[in-house]
C-alpha cells in the first residue's frame, strides 16, 4: 500500500510556479503605469535623438513587474521540447532531413495529388513484391532476412510520409464536417421552434374561436361575449337573493 500511494503522489500534477502570486490587479496596474511612463519617456528621447534610446526601449520592469511580462520568443529555428528537437515553423519534414532515402522524384512542396496516387500505388506493389521475396528467402536461408527488412521498412516509411501530407487536406475536410453539422443542428432547432409556434398558434386560434369570425365582426363578438356574461352574472344574483329569502323564512 505504501509503494502504491508513493507513486500516487509522485504522479500528480506539480504544482503551480511560485511567480503566480505576483499576477494580482494591483501589479497589473503598476505594470500599465510603468508601461505609460516609458512611452513618455521613450517619445522624448526619440526628440532628444539620444543614443540610450535602444537601451531604454529593451528594459525590464522592476521587481515582481518583471514576471508579468511575457517571455521573448527563443532565437533560432528548433527548440527542444519532451527529449526532441522541433521546429518553430510548423511544416511537415522532409525524408532527407530525418536521413531517410526518398523512393519517390518529386518534392512534398511541388509533387501534386494525381503524382502522390501514382507513387502510393508502386510503393504498395514493391512492398509487395519485397514480402514475396522475403518469404522465399526466409524458405531458402534465413540468415539473409535483414535486408529485405529494411527495403520493407523504408518502403513503408515513405508510404507513411506520404500519406502524412494529406494532413491539412484531412483537418480542413474534418473542419468542414464539424460546421456542417453545426449548421444542420441549427436548422433541425429552428425547424422545431416554428413547428411548436405554428401549434401554439393553432391551439390559440381554436379557444379564441377565431377561425370562424372575420376580421370586421370582432368587436361585435366581444360585445356579444360581454353581454352573455353581464346576464349569466345578473342570473347567479337573483339566486343568491332567492336563497337568502328562503333562508330568512
Amino acid at each position: 500500500m505504501s509503494t502504491a500511494n508513493g507513486d500516487l503522489i509522485s504522479s500528480l500534477y506539480p504544482p503551480p510556479p511560485v511567480y503566480v502570486k505576483f499576477f494580482t490587479e494591483e501589479n497589473q496596474n503598476k505594470l500599465q503605469a510603468w508601461q505609460k511612463t516609458q512611452k513618455k519617456t521613450q517619445k522624448e528621447l526619440s526628440k532628444s535623438e539620444s543614443e540610450d534610446q535602444p537601451e531604454k526601449s529593451n528594459s525590464v520592469p522592476p521587481g515582481e513587474l518583471r514576471f508579468l511580462v511575457p517571455p521573448k520568443p527563443p532565437a533560432g529555428t528548433h527548440y527542444r521540447g519532451y527529449g526532441n528537437l522541433w521546429s518553430f515553423e510548423d511544416k511537415l519534414p522532409s525524408l532527407k532531413s530525418a536521413n531517410w532515402e526518398q523512393l519517390y522524384q518529386d518534392d512534398d512542396e511541388s509533387i501534386t495529388s494525381e503524382t502522390k496516387i501514382k507513387e502510393l500505388h508502386k510503393l504498395m506493389d514493391s512492398l509487395l513484391l519485397n514480402f514475396l521475396e522475403l518469404i522465399g528467402l526466409a524458405s531458402i536461408d534465413p540468415s539473409q532476412y535483414e535486408s529485405k527488412i529494411k527495403d520493407i521498412s523504408l518502403i513503408l516509411i515513405n508510404i507513411n510520409h506520404l500519406l502524412n501530407t494529406y494532413r491539412p487536406h484531412q483537418s480542413r475536410e474534418s473542419l468542414i464536417m464539424l460546421l456542417k453539422k453545426q449548421i444542420d443542428a441549427k436548422r433541425a432547432s429552428i425547424n422545431q421552434i416554428d413547428k411548436v409556434s405554428q401549434e401554439v398558434r393553432a391551439k390559440l386560434l381554436k379557444l379564441t374561436n377565431l377561425d370562424d369570425v372575420p376580421m370586421s365582426g370582432q368587436d361585435s363578438s366581444l360585445d356579444e361575449l360581454l353581454k352573455s356574461t353581464n346576464k349569466d352574472g345578473d342570473i347567479e344574483k337573483e339566486r343568491e337573493e332567492l336563497i337568502k329569502k328562503l333562508l330568512d323564512e
